[in-house]
């Protein structure tokens, strides 16, 4: 399964990264099955969010997830 780390909410809208919301609405569009946690840019192998995990892969940058 594949796991999408994002900021969360805040700013009354559910994501408050345009490029996490970005890679979520591809995931919805692709019929991807995924789940969403919470992290911070240093978790990420490029510092930045959004990242994915799936099946031990991680991919970082929306536009290399895409």
């Amino acid at each position: 399964m594949i796991t999408l780390f994002g900021f969360g909410t805040g700013f009354g809208l559910p994501e408050i990264s345009p490029f996490v919301t970005k890679t979520e609405v591809q995931l919805k569009m692709a019929g991807l099955a995924y789940t969403k946690e919470k992290a911070m840019p240093p978790a990420s192998p490029k510092g930045q969010l959004p990242f994915i995990s799936d099946d031990g892969e991680t991919i970082a940058d929306s536009t290399f997830i895409r």
